[in-house]
């Protein structure tokens, strides 16, 4: 009998993990040596639990402290107010495979039930005012529209119009021979070059320019906007990507059947009594031997105190300065803590009663719109019902439902009409505001060496891990990236 497309979409995304959960079974076979340790985690978003289960894994006494009365973070599900099992991912979106190696290591571990994404297939994009289908941006005549160059048209025709930052930054990434040391190998003048300017003097257009330093496509009105990123940030960024075998654009991406708070609730399961919801921190100490954690717990706010071997910080560094720290951090831990620019939106769901664009003249609903209020749109939970389906888009941190609803109808590029019932906005510093920032965002020109590696480094006792906390700051990727690099780090202590 022929295997199912399940069977061989699940087979794909599971042989690059292997090795992976083999990499871990040593792991554990070496804990037996390794003394235990007690260690307490600071948040459960997906890097805390991660790392907390992969301690517990090894043989550690773990204790795991949560702000709010969730878990999960910036992972997050929700059902209400969404009728007949209809559900929104109104956190992280997705993973990719390749790439979320130590992620796949944990669906594959759990057998969580997992979905093909086909939200970066069939792309419809809102560029200088008009829809472009994926076939016109591949096209070499409206590359040169654009005003890409011959040698970028060359180099998009060949390799595709998604890998086009690779003509300027893939030989200079090429350089790099570790992916967490940007430093040392004859390009650290360039963390004080803008990259629009380094590109210019590479002989980049103008709207290579513009693509290559994230702001897409310019229009006559609005030139290219590369901001104050430095190369050295940009390639090294693009070098860590190409050490990983990865695509500049990643089209392959899956995401939890039922939502992607499936993950962070089975860690939650299995951690049972050894996560304490409701216990904000309020002071860490730390001396040469030992931390100890104080904070409060419950609705009647008791004061408690717990002294461990380890601490493990997984909080946005947005939230830190509501902890004190005594001894106060290091002064580079401490610059670079509090100069970590994190992402500030909201998520935009949309009920529809029928999937409307379906036969329009705009087949497809995955759209980058160019509108700060939905700036990209995509199905979520299209497994759930044949006719009411659920739309996703991004948002500014602050907007009503109403600005929402018509910044999409003003932008949509159908015909047909839309059949919108229902419109929510998760605004993040409303709804959860100890689980503030998303996706770190790239440190300012000629920054990079006074946060790296500073902001990943533990400071004694206390380790650092969750999103913002690794060099490729990919959300539920780099959490359990960081999150087993620590936890890796305090067993070999």
């Amino acid at each position: 009998m022929k295997p199912s497309s399940r069977s061989l979409t699940r087979r794909r995304l599971l042989q690059t993990t292997g090795g992976a959960l083999l990499a871990g079974a040593a792991a554990q076979l070496g804990a037996a040596e390794s003394p235990k340790k007690k260690v307490i985690v600071i948040g459960a978003g997906i890097g805390g639990l991660s790392c907390a289960f992969d301690l517990m894994e090894r043989g550690h006494d773990v204790t795991l402290l949560e702000a709010s009365r969730r878990t999960g973070g910036h992972v997050k599900t929700i059902h209400d107010p969404l009728p007949d099992g209809l559900y929104a991912d109104v956190g992280a979106e997705q993973f990719t495979n390749p790439g979320y190696v130590d992620y796949r290591r944990w669906v594959a571990k759990f057998d969580l039930p997992f979905l093909a994404y086909p939200r970066r297939r069939d792309m419809y994009r809102n560029i200088r005012g008009k829809w472009r289908t994926e076939a016109e941006l591949a096209d070499a005549k409206t590359q040169r529209e654009f005003g890409f160059n011959e040698r970028e048209v060359a180099f998009m025709q060949e390799h595709g119009w998604t890998e086009m930052s690779r003509l300027f930054f893939g030989p200079m990434a090429a350089k790099f021979k570790d992916e967490y040391q940007p430093f040392g190998i004859g390009l650290d003048d360039l963390d004080h070059v803008l990259v629009g300017d380094w590109l210019a003097s590479q002989g980049a257009s103008e709207t290579a320019r513009s693509f290559c330093s994230g702001s897409r496509l310019a229009t006559k009105e609005k030139p290219p906007t590369e901001g104050d990123v430095s190369a050295l940030f940009r390639i090294w960024q693009e070098a860590i990507v190409q050490m990983r075998g990865l695509p500049v654009f990643k089209r392959e991406v899956f995401r939890l059947k039922g939502g992607n708070q499936l993950l962070p609730d089975t860690f939650a399961r299995h951690l049972g009594d050894r996560i304490r919801k409701n216990c904000p921190v309020t002071l860490l100490e730390h001396d040469a031997s030992s931390v100890t954690v104080h904070f409060t717990e419950g609705p009647d706010k008791k004061e408690q105190t717990l002294k461990a071997d380890f601490a493990v910080v997984c909080a946005s560094p947005l939230v830190l300065p509501g902890i004190k720290i005594s001894p106060a951090w290091p002064e580079a831990k401490a610059f670079a803590l509090s100069h970590t620019p994190m992402s500030m939106g909201s998520r935009v769901v949309l009920r529809a009663k029928t999937r409307f664009w379906q036969g329009d003249t705009v087949p497809s609903i995955n759209l980058e719109t160019g509108n700060a209020n939905m700036g990209l749109v995509y199905e979520c939970a299209g497994e759930v019902s044949p006719d009411q389906c659920v739309l996703m888009g991004t948002g500014i941190a602050a907007q009503s439902p109403e600005e929402a609803l018509a910044a999409f109808r003003k932008f949509y590029p159908g015909a047909a009409k839309d059949t919108i019932e229902q419109c929510i906005v998760h605004q993040w510093w409303k709804e959860e505001p100890l689980a503030l920032g998303c996706e770190r965002h790239p440190f300012p020109l000629g920054q990079l060496a006074k946060v790296w590696p500073h902001l990943i480094q533990p400071v004694g006792r206390v380790h650092f891990a969750g999103a913002a906390y690794d060099n490729l700051p990919w959300g539920q990727d780099a959490a359990t990236r960081s999150a087993k690099r620590t936890a890796a780090a305090i067993d070999a202590a």
